[in-house]
């Protein structure tokens, strides 16, 4: 997948129907719920809080996939979402600031794991799944064509009347919607005969 953006022209998409605007509520409300994941361990349970900002390293494998993936769409919640072309740019960013904050952890106590990195993957993680999470949910309500990053633009298409660019969704869901449309136009074209 290339993080290079292509906006389109308004109206150039067509809004997901029904099984498109459901599997992104189902994926606004896993990411949300992962955000309340990341506020508890950063700042509602004590004991977790603890042990995430200490000196050894999270183990728990779904913490660390979780890493991953919201890695993986960093760039595209960026860039879609503030309507930038800047490729990877925000993920070699966070990549040089964990540099950074393993090698200041190192030479303090020897250890890449520090309460500093914590920190800063902790707020990372925050920043992603809050706004992937409530764009997703948005573009379930609001039907927003193409990219759920969309959705706060689309938002301010209905509210002001502004016209906004689209984007196609740089993932699955691009072919859901697709799928959907010619679904629908198949069962159109079969009732009207």
């Amino acid at each position: 997948m290339s993080t290079e953006t292509q906006f389109e022209q308004p109206g150039s998409l067509s809004s997901p129907g029904p099984i498109g605007r459901l599997v992104r509520l189902a994926l606004g409300l896993w990411i949300t719920y992962a955000f309340f994941q990341f506020m508890d361990i950063g700042f509602l349970d004590a004991q977790i809080a603890d042990r995430f900002f200490s000196w050894r390293a999270p183990t728990h494998p779904s913490f660390w996939l979780s890493v991953a993936i919201f890695f993986w769409v960093f760039p595209y919640v960026v860039n879609i979402g503030f309507s930038r072309n800047w490729r990877r740019k925000a993920q070699w960013f966070l990549v040089g600031a964990v540099v950074v904050a393993a090698a200041a952890g190192y030479a303090l106590a020897g250890s890449l794991w520090s309460p500093a990195m914590g920190w800063l993957i902790l707020i990372w993680l925050l920043y992603v799944t809050a706004h992937l999470g409530v764009s997703f949910l948005l573009a379930a309500i609001l039907g927003t064509p193409g990219c759920e990053m969309r959705a706060f633009h689309h938002l301010w298409t209905i509210l002001t009347g502004e016209k906004t660019k689209e984007h196609y969704c740089s993932g699955f869901l691009d072919r859901i919607d697709k799928w959907e449309t010619n679904r629908t136009k198949k069962i159109k074209g079969k009732v009207s005969i």
